[in-house]
């Protein structure tokens, strides 16, 4: 009779294994059922596992859009290599731009505006004229997939270049009795280089100091202003400059207004011709405005000029004469002044004795007697020796005088000798009127 092996030693061992699992299973179930704690533990690993398989899976992305960013131009420096210059600034249009980020999963949560960058590359423009120029952005979280807008319509000139000066202009308050000046800039002059339409329109370069409050010398960086010749302000965001200010020092003393002297022994030198003297001087304009420190305008009260010469001159004359420098001072309203030079003969003094005496008003039925004198005159040398040679005239008016003796002041001819002067004898002469018959 055989023997046969029993069923139960024919059950294959997966089955004894998957038994025992399902009882292992059943008993930790039955620890996690009898243990909130061990629920919530399980359920933390599990999403804490969920977690890095999401996060070290570098295939798994999110898209994330970004508003408002700023881009920033690149490729200048071979734009001017290339002798083109970009006429429109593109700030305003870079200025809000939107880009849409595929991000690692690991990433999105970091990926903001701050770590994208987007911007205007002009380093393939190569020929002048309006095109588009395409847009580009990139971030170390992620792949650019869209940008808005994609590209920007941009307009290329020739460059140009050109030196201009810089005008420097005053402004604000002045005070009364003081002297303001612009005394240095530095630069002087600006180099600008840019579009050619651009850089030929500008008119000037203006820096604007204002001197309100300022009451003595002062340095100050002013930025300018591009004008075109009406005035009116070039914007300067496209240009190259090669200076972004100027420093402006500005002169700043009280003044005062003070005489030019026409004292003779400082305002002329030499001697005039034989017979001839300097007679005064005067000066155009008579005061000049002197600004100075304080304390020297103080002690000053006049001015002097270079003395002017008089070497043999027998004429009246006018010449330009400079003011005579003073140290300290740091501005004259005028250094030269237009002298009137006052030439004439010397005076001199004689006796006359041959004096005609002109007799006028006489009634007809009178006779007159006086007694001559001579005059003592003062003149002119050649109109005095010339009434020597000839003789003075001088009047007595008997207008409305009947006969009987008189005191009567003479008259001598001013009018025809204005620059002589005549001392008679007597300062009045007597005069005797005596009625007459008809037979006489």
């Amino acid at each position: 009779m055989e023997n046969k092996t029993p069923e139960t030693v024919n059950t294959p061992p997966r089955s004894g294994f998957k038994a025992r699992l399902n009882a292992v299973g059943r008993y930790v179930w039955g620890m996690l059922a009898r243990n909130v704690w061990l629920k919530l533990l399980s359920l933390l690993l599990a999403i804490l596992l969920w977690n890095y398989v999401i996060t070290s899976n570098t295939s798994i992305t999110r898209s994330k859009t970004l508003n408002g960013l700023t881009g920033y131009v690149t490729g200048q420096t071979t734009l001017t290599a290339n002798r083109l210059a970009l006429l429109q600034d593109p700030t305003e249009a870079l200025s809000n731009i939107t880009v849409t980020v595929d991000a690692p999963q690991a990433y999105y949560a970091r990926l903001s505006g701050e770590n994208v960058q987007v911007s205007l590359d002009l380093s393939s423009v190569r020929t002048a004229g309006t095109q588009e120029v395409a847009l580009r952005a990139t971030s170390s979280y992620g792949r650019v997939t869209d940008i808005i807008p994609e590209s920007l319509t941009l307009t290329f000139e020739a460059l140009d270049s050109r030196s201009i000066p810089i005008n420097s202009v005053l402004s604000g308050d002045m005070q009364e009795d003081y002297w303001y000046n612009i005394t240095r800039m530095n630069p002087s002059n600006l180099t600008v280089s840019g579009a050619a339409s651009v850089v030929r329109n500008i008119g000037s370069a203006n820096v604007y100091m204002d001197i309100t409050g300022h009451d003595s010398p002062f340095t100050q960086a002013q930025p300018y202003v591009l004008q075109d010749v009406s005035g009116v302000e070039i914007s300067a965001g496209m240009l190259n400059l090669s200076s972004s200010s100027v420093s402006v020092s500005v002169d700043i003393y009280p003044t005062k207004d003070l005489p030019v002297s026409t004292d003779l022994a400082n305002a002329v030198t030499g001697q005039p011709a034989e017979g001839y003297v300097v007679q005064s001087v005067t000066m155009q304009p008579e005061t000049i405005t002197v600004a100075a420190d304080a304390e020297l305008l103080e002690g000053l009260t006049d001015l002097m000029i270079q003395p002017v010469s008089v070497d043999g001159m027998s004429q009246s004359f006018t010449v330009r004469a400079a003011i005579t420098p003073l140290s300290g001072v740091r501005n004259l309203s005028s250094e030269q002044v237009y002298v009137n030079v006052n030439i004439s003969e010397a005076s001199i003094g004689g006796r006359i004795d041959d004096v005609s005496v002109l007799v006028s008003g006489k009634g007809e039925n009178l006779s007159v007697e006086y007694n001559t004198m001579s005059v003592y005159v003062t003149g002119p040398r050649s109109v005095v020796e010339q009434l020597q040679k000839d003789g003075v005239f001088m009047s007595v008016d008997l207008t409305g005088l009947k006969a009987g003796t008189y005191e009567i002041e003479p008259v001598f001819d001013k009018e025809r000798f204005p620059n002589v002067t005549f001392q008679p004898e007597h300062e009045k002469m007597s005069v005797t009127l005596t009625e007459v018959g008809e037979d006489e």
